[in-house]
């Protein structure tokens, strides 16, 4: 009999471990199928699991609660603590899954959308290809019907039709295909004019805003001469004019301005005193404050006392031109900047870090979102 295993053995021997109290100095006895196995004094390990677990359903048991020997309140306190914290991770979890899933979605609605474009653009060209192959069959036919067979027209032959004033059929392909390369050159040179007009008034900016900002007669143009602008068509152009160096740069998703390439050919800039004495004073502050941001980019956090003494003398000379530069009047401008969102962190102990982007501050643009503080 001490092999047998039935429900009502398992659960009373469950029963009586879970009574019995710890030992002094030590902790409740776990019950588990060896303990019950060892109180039945036998019995067949599976055959006991299958009875247990459904005694630890019925009974909710949570052993390393019980095993802390707390007060029965306070256990089934720590109980509904512990299923509400699981449901929240849950919770947590599934929306974890649901915002990557969503961000997954938006990526390849936007492939969509630009393939559709694509494929329409290319529907496009297919029809003006079609409409050109029977504008040269007519061209050819007309030919035939005035001189016999149509003679094949050698590159020397069609270069000569082309002085007379003739176009031979391989000529009204190319001339055609060199007019519409002609026609998206200059359109796209237009719209790469408009973005950095765009861009130099109003700072980098993403595609969304940028297409806005381009002028209706612009898109007008493009639609009359079947350069779409949309948003992904724009997104392309510009990702190339970025590849290719033209003018234009990438930060996080929004295109500015590239910086120059240094000439070191170039005149030699004049003295910081007489390049100061032609600026106004919005200018000149911008200035001030770009020097301020590359100091802590440099250096480190540093008090706005470190600050000044870390400057060109001459630019903080040149501050008595609109306001003499303090220390106190330094703080002020730097958390004024920090609240206008600026690239610029202020420490609990009075000292001032510079958060570094991808590209040098130009001294007005809002700080880039993650930017990491320097030093």
């Amino acid at each position: 009999m001490a092999g047998m295993v039935t429900e009502n053995g398992v659960w009373t021997a469950a029963d009586r471990i879970r009574a019995r109290p710890a030992p002094p100095g030590g902790t409740k006895e776990r019950v588990s199928v060896r303990t019950v196995r060892r109180e039945l004094g036998g019995g067949s390990f599976g055959d006991i699991a299958r009875e247990l677990r459904k005694w630890k359903d019925r009974e909710d048991y949570r052993p390393a609660i019980e095993r802390a020997d707390l007060p029965e309140a306070f256990e089934r306190r720590l109980t509904v603590i512990g299923r509400e914290l699981l449901e929240l991770a849950r919770v947590e979890a599934a929306r974890a899954g649901l915002a990557d899933f969503v961000g997954a979605e938006d990526c390849r609605a936007a492939a969509r959308d630009l393939l559709d474009e694509a494929l329409d653009r290319v529907d496009l060209l297919e029809e003006r290809v079609a409409a050109l192959q029977v504008e040269l069959d007519r061209v050819r036919a007309v030919g035939t019907q005035a001189g016999g067979a149509a003679p094949p027209v050698s590159a020397a032959g069609e270069a000569d039709s082309l002085a007379q004033g003739r176009a031979g059929p391989g000529f009204v392909d190319t001339a055609h295909g060199l007019k519409l390369a002609r026609e998206a050159n200059d359109f796209w040179g237009q719209v790469r004019d408009a973005v950095e007009a765009a861009v130099r008034q109003r700072g980098p900016m993403a595609v969304h805003p940028l297409l806005r900002a381009l002028p209706t007669r612009l898109k007008q143009e493009g639609e009359r001469a079947g350069f779409p602008l949309t948003e992904a068509w724009l997104r392309y152009h510009l990702l190339r004019l970025v590849q290719d160096g033209n003018g234009l740069t990438l930060v996080g998703h929004r295109f500015g301005l590239a910086e120059p390439e240094p000439d070191v050919a170039a005149t030699p800039e004049p003295p910081l005193a007489e390049a100061v004495a032609a600026m106004g004073k919005r200018p000149f502050w911008r200035l001030f404050m770009r020097e301020v941001h590359a100091l802590l980019a440099r250096g480190g956090a540093q008090t706005a006392e470190g600050i000044l003494g870390g400057l060109d003398p001459e630019l903080v000379a040149a501050t008595g031109r609109f306001q003499r530069i303090t220390p106190r009047l330094l703080r002020w401008k730097l958390r004024q900047r920090i609240a206008e969102r600026r690239p610029f962190e202020e420490l609990p102990d009075e000292r001032f870090a510079a958060l570094v982007g991808e590209a040098p501050w130009d001294g007005e643009s809002p700080a880039e979102a993650p930017a990491a503080r320097a030093g």
